[in-house]
C-alpha cells in the first residue's frame, strides 16, 4: 500500500538530479497539470497523476518518477 507523500517531498527527492529551484518549479508545474493539493499528503490517484506529468520531462526526472512510482505505489 502507498505512503502518504508530500509535493515538499517530491521536490526534495527530485532535488537529486537536479537543482533545488528547479525540482521546485518542475513539482509546481507537474502538480498544476495533475490538479493536486499543496497542502495535505497525496492520495494515490493524484501521486499517479503527479508522476506522470513528472514522467513527461523525460530524461533523470522520468527516471526518478518511475522509481518513486515503483517504491510508492507497491
Amino acid at each position: 500500500m502507498a505512503r502518504a507523500i508530500t509535493l515538499d517531498q517530491l521536490t526534495v527527492e527530485l532535488s537529486e538530479v537536479t537543482s533545488a529551484s528547479d525540482a521546485q518549479a518542475i513539482v509546481n508545474r507537474a502538480s498544476r497539470i495533475a490538479g493536486a493539493p499543496s497542502d495535505r499528503p497525496l492520495d494515490v490517484e493524484e501521486l499517479i497523476r503527479v508522476l506522470s506529468a513528472l514522467s513527461a520531462e523525460g530524461g533523470m526526472i522520468e527516471q526518478l518518477a518511475q522509481t518513486i512510482a515503483a517504491a510508492e505505489l507497491r
